[in-house]
């Protein structure tokens, strides 16, 4: 009897194993993708002010992207809860803006993880400077989720790589929060007469004004990145870059000045049309949100010598840098959301 139930578990995991093999086998294409049609509608928000600084949009996105991944990695039920939940906070979002009431939830696959982890993340929330971290505390929360579902699946082995994701945003929120934190000095700058409103302000602007922390989505992010050896926007780009038009279509005199830039790994002839080919890629895409060609110029590209440098600091270097011109009314805000670690070899 036992040696026939030993036969029967055996077959068991050799079928389970094989159904696996051929799921790894099938090829996942971008066109796959299911967090499409809710990464559009995010976008929607954002193109219409939702500041990307907003925790309920960096909740939003890093939903989407765990969605993603589960998907991925064939983990149907993961992907489909987090969808879910990207849903449902993109629901709210369109309904109340970026101001909606939302949190991180523990999906119904999942448990809790590091208690510790989840009380940081809510002493980050009180904190009068979270917005400064709040896409990184959002990451950390969904980490956890994903954590838990990993153990409760496959045990700790299989979370661990989530914890230290965890950990990572957590530094990461603790480190931008307190950065943002420090004091600033006050800049006085006389606005002239004519210089056109920005969108919800009256037509009277006082002859000096004091530059100060302005409303997130009034904060032209200063820069995108790419991945290794690619001139493609990724979904978080593309985000960032529907700010800057939402920026630029309420502020009409803003021109913009995109230099493009490479981590130099080949000929410096190739970094420097990679860079360049970044620059229009940021252009074609502003260019569909409706601003005029004339206000998006191009300069040459630039590639920087990766030589002795971390994986991190390479990744800032792949890059094109959002210059503003014939404005000095609206404050640049240095932004690292869609860094890139990694990606295609080259």
């Amino acid at each position: 009897m036992k040696a026939t139930l030993r036969i029967i578990l055996l077959t068991v995991v050799m079928l389970l194993d094989t159904q696996l093999l051929c799921q790894a086998a099938e090829p996942v294409t971008r066109g796959d993708d299911p967090t499409r049609a809710l990464q559009t509608r995010l976008k929607q928000q954002v193109a219409k002010g939702a500041s990307l600084d907003s925790y309920p949009v960096g909740l939003a996105r890093a939903w989407l992207d765990y969605g993603r991944e589960a998907y991925f990695h064939k983990d149907q039920r993961a992907s489909r809860e987090a969808l879910d939940e990207a849903q449902t906070v993109i629901e709210n979002i369109e309904k109340d803006g970026a101001d909606a009431r939302v949190n991180a939830r523990i999906i119904a696959s999942s448990s809790r993880l590091r208690d510790d982890l989840w009380r940081q993340a809510a002493q980050f929330k009180e904190h009068v400077q979270f917005p400064c971290g709040a896409w990184s505390t959002a990451r950390l929360e969904v980490a956890l989720v994903a954590a838990g579902r990993a153990n409760n699946d496959f045990g700790w082995r299989a979370a661990r790589r989530f914890v230290q994701r965890a950990e990572r945003y957590a530094r990461e929120a603790d480190a931008k929060i307190k950065a943002c934190a420090e004091p600033k000095p006050t800049v006085t700058e006389a606005a002239p007469k004519s210089a056109p409103a920005i969108a919800g302000e009256t037509d009277t602007v006082p002859q000096t004004s004091t530059v100060v922390d302005a409303a997130p989505a009034l904060s032209l992010p200063d820069r995108v990145h790419f991945a290794r050896d690619s001139a493609e926007l990724s979904d978080v780009s593309a985000l960032v870059l529907e700010q800057v038009s939402y920026i630029l279509r309420a502020n009409p005199v803003i021109v913009l000045d995109l230099r493009g830039h490479a981590d130099e790994f080949s000929i410096a002839a190739d970094n420097e049309k990679l860079a360049t080919a970044r620059a229009q890629a940021v252009r074609d895409y502003l260019l569909e949100t409706g601003i005029a060609r004339e206000r998006l110029n191009i300069l040459p590209g630039k590639a920087e010598t990766a030589d002795g440098k971390s994986g991190t600091e390479r990744a800032k270097l792949r890059r094109v840098e959002l210059i503003p011109t014939q404005s000095d009314r609206i404050p640049t805000e240095y932004q690292d959301k869609d860094l890139q670690t990694e990606g295609p070899q080259g």
